[in-house]
């Protein structure tokens, strides 16, 4: 539409394209010469003529420059851009209107000139304020600067009355930078605790692997003192423990340089380490007191040391455990004693480790800093030559001890086969249990009856992204991988960063956080306006405060946080009902950064389930059978991280990371003839399976007879969880077992269980064990596994006419012999 505009001649209103061009036509320049600007009221000149195609093409120019920064915010994972776009419109609405308007050939007044560049700018503002309260942030001026090639963009931030962590994170330039297929480096604030979850330089996977946690040879500088560090861990605390004490000691500025070793890249043992001139061991312990799976070569190599191999090394030892198992922090204790007896000295005291206990651990690290200032310890430089440098040599931390094939570590990513349901749910109260089948595809992983499936599991999404919300964060924000992540096969080669969504999936567990929560929380709630540490005043988002006070007074929350701070128990008594998701909410409006909260996460550890099959029956596949776990707490339902992931989020075809966890402790007699007696309710029945289908696949005249196997069972009813319940009919039928099932909710009038089973059947039981049977226990450690144990002194006393004592000698020499095996679990 063309723009017509009037102006009085004499009593004539006249179109300013016709006044132009025929009231008073303007002389033509000279040429090479510019029209000089003509002054408008007020005293202000024009700019220099613009046609209107270059108008357009300016106004164009700014208009696609401010909806390229919208794009860019809108398309790419990158808080930053998003922010991006706010100045953006301004500038290309703000500008444009300004040069439509100040054309050489539109006189207007100052006024006008001024009211209508202000309207754009005006509207720019009121676009990106939008935006800016969706986010809730504030901006500052923009810059414009060239980098790795392209145009970047930065703007200052501050935060918005009402903080917020997405907030926090825009402020942090360094987080959400993409990477476009390379890792990009990045840097971020480090937090007291967790600073290794940040670290600006991290290795790449396959150098993760290698074995050598901490330091590559060629960097340790001739000044540095080395200290070595070994693990041997099961689900992953033992060597989160190890890195910390490896970061604290760099944080000592000591010149120390820790190397950090795993105990399974060595299995078979690592002569140099008798050499070092300090040694820091953490290890935990599983089951029966025996060692973590990976970590069996090793100990078996250290136990094996004669004395005086170890001499004048001084050593400290960090012993895993958990009190409510019977051997509590035996491995460690052992690698403790074999240090000693082979000449070691200590130069700080063993510290046993009752399960996560965060203050005991800390208080061993600040033991083993101090005590390691006490001794003499050589640089680089001064241990030219000598063994003690072993561990910084390129061939040994690139690549000699490096694990093959799969394993913890470095899962396989296989695929679920099938998920099929094994119990009638007729009510609410009937609990599932699911059989999922696995293909191995080409992994060429191999399994025995009694290993395990470990199985790397998924967060349920919606709680996850319950939590991102909670965090006012982004799920495709950028943050770094944590160290002791495994190998994941869904990330490319070397990244350094991934989504916060997929952080929360696969690297953290959502529930039960750790203490370290508290002081984040207590320092967001600290900067809110309006918060009396006198308890009169509360903040929120009204005027009034009363917002905050529907959720607490802030002084209350304060008073709250500084006790759990000053009371490890109490702290822990709040946290064990709550997951992460509930701490916030009853500590609203703190909004502690994501990054932050992210180092006060445990890790996610990999869950067992004991393999249901034989791979006699198929190399390509794998079996576990699954109870899924759901439960109430606090009022809200709760789900079972991996038992829901596998019987209800994946489906044939599902990627899922594996690998197999072996377990010599629980298995067949070597020879086929002797008797087997299994205890395994519930799912406890699942190893068995796999030894019967073992068994019966052996079954051919070269192998001989087998041996009697009875199996005891037991569930609540045979209509809903009679787990595999036709199979074993049918086994039974055919003489392959002798079956004894209770069914503990059949009759209101008594519950049976398998303990009394056991007692009923205790001449055949006994006569088993005479003929050199092996007696097995699977399934809950807690009270199961316990009574069935006073069942079997009982028949060993009843049938074989030996006191108690005698009973439990009896039974300690089966236990001696591996004639007694447990697979149990809390």
């Amino acid at each position: 539409m063309h723009l017509m505009r009037t102006r009085l001649a004499g009593d004539t209103a006249v179109p300013n394209k016709v006044k132009y061009a025929d009231v008073r036509p303007r002389p033509k320049p000279k040429s090479k010469e510019r029209s000089k600007p003509q002054p408008l009221p007020g005293g202000f000149a024009t700019v220099s003529t613009l046609s209107d195609t270059q108008t357009a093409s300016v106004v164009g120019v700014f208009v696609a420059l401010g909806a390229w920064s919208l794009l860019q915010g809108l398309t790419e994972p990158n808080a930053l851009a998003a922010a991006n776009s706010i100045p953006g419109l301004q500038l290309a609405l703000g500008t444009g209107s300004a040069i439509y308007i100040l054309r050489d050939r539109k006189k207007v007044g100052l006024g006008r000139a001024v009211a209508i560049t202000g309207a754009g700018l005006l509207l720019g503002t009121l676009v990106g304020g939008a935006v800016q309260s969706w986010l809730h942030v504030e901006m500052l001026p923009l810059w414009v600067g060239w980098k790795g090639g392209r145009v970047e963009w930065r703007v200052g931030l501050v935060a918005g009355p009402e903080e917020t962590g997405f907030g926090a994170y825009l402020r942090d330039l360094s987080v959400g930078v993409p990477t476009h297929g390379v890792p990009a480096p990045q840097t971020f604030e480090e937090t007291s605790f967790e600073a290794y979850l940040r670290a600006a330089a991290f290795k790449s996977q396959d150098h993760a692997e290698a074995g050598s946690a901490s330091g590559e040879a060629e960097s340790a500088p001739p000044t540095a003192r080395p200290v070595t560090i070994v693990f041997g861990t099961e689900y992953g605390f033992s060597k989160e423990i190890a890195e910390r004490l490896a970061d604290r000691l760099r944080e000592a500025g000591e010149g120390y340089w820790p190397v950090v070793l795993d105990m399974a890249d060595h299995a078979e043992g690592v002569p140099p380490l008798t050499k070092q001139q300090a040694l820091a061991v953490v290890c935990s312990t599983q089951g029966d007191g025996v060692p973590p799976a990976e970590a069996r070569g090793f100990c078996a190599w250290l136990a094996s040391l004669e004395a005086a191999e170890f001499k004048g090394v001084p050593f400290s030892v960090c012993a895993l455990g958990d009190t409510t198992y019977t051997h509590f922090c035996r491995c460690g204790r052992s690698i403790d004693a074999w240090l000693e007896s082979a000449g070691g000295t200590r130069f700080a005291p063993r510290a046993e480790i009752n399960r996560e206990d965060y203050a005991a651990v800390d208080a061993w690290i600040d033991a083993v800093i101090s005590s390691l200032g006490t001794l003499d310890l050589r640089t680089v430089e001064e241990l030219e030559g000598s063994d003690a440098l072993a561990f910084l040599s390129p061939e040994l931390g690139s690549g000699q001890t490096k694990r093959k094939g799969w394993s913890r570590n470095r899962p396989y990513l296989a695929t679920v086969s099938a998920v099929e349901g094994l119990c009638a749910l007729r009510g609410p109260d009937d609990k599932n249990t699911v059989r999922v089948e696995i293909s191995l595809g080409e992994s060429g992983l191999q399994y025995l009856p009694g290993d395990a499936l470990g199985v790397w599991p998924s967060n349920d999404p919606q709680a996850l992204e319950d939590l991102v919300l909670a965090l006012g964060a982004k799920g495709d924000l950028l943050v770094q991988v944590p160290k002791w992540h495994y190998t994941d096969p869904r990330l490319p080669e070397g990244a350094t960063s991934m989504t916060l969504r997929d952080a929360l999936t696969r690297c953290y567990d959502l529930r039960q956080p750790r203490t370290e929560l508290f002081a984040l929380l207590r320092d967001s709630l600290q900067g809110k306006p309006g918060c009396g540490t006198d308890g009169s005043s509360c903040g929120g988002d009204a005027a009034d405060g009363s917002a905050a006070c529907v959720v607490g007074c802030l002084a209350d929350k304060l008073d709250l946080l500084a006790g759990f701070l000053g009371d490890a128990e109490r702290a822990e008594a709040y946290l064990a009902p709550r997951h992460v998701i509930d701490v916030l909410a009853d500590f609203r409006p703190a909004r502690p950064r994501p990054a932050d909260v992210l180092g006060t996460l445990r890790q996610l550890a990999p869950r067992l389930y004991s393999i249901s099959s034989s791979q006699l029956e198929g190399a390509a596949g794998v079996q576990a059978t699954v109870a899924v776990v759901r439960y109430e707490s606090l009022g809200a339902e709760r789900l079972g991280v991996a038992s829901t992931d596998l019987a209800e989020r994946l489906g044939p075809g599902a990627a899922l990371p594996i690998y197999i966890h072996t377990n010599p402790d629980f298995r067949l007699p070597s020879d086929p003839s002797k008797p087997i007696v299994m205890v395994g309710p519930g799912t406890g029945l699942a190893p068995f399976r796999s030894f019967l289908m073992e068994r019966r696949l052996l079954a051919k005249p070269s192998v001989g007879a087998l041996g009697e196997a009875l199996l005891f069972f037991g569930c609540r009813r045979r209509d809903q969880d009679y787990l595999y319940g036709s199979q074993l009919e049918a086994w039974a039928q055919e003489g392959s077992i002798q079956l004894f099932t209770a069914f503990s909710r059949e009759d209101p009038e008594k519950k049976v269980y398998v303990q009394q089973r056991l007692v009923e059947a205790g001449a055949m039981v006994w006569a088993a064990l005479q003929a050199g049977g092996h007696f097995y226990v699977c399934g809950d450690a807690a009270a199961m596994a316990g009574q069935v144990e006073e069942a079997l002194l009982g028949v060993i006393a009843q049938h074989s006419a030996r006191t108690p004592q005698e009973a439990r000698q009896v039974l300690d020499g089966m236990t001696r012999e591996g004639r007694y095996q447990r697979d149990v679990w809390f």
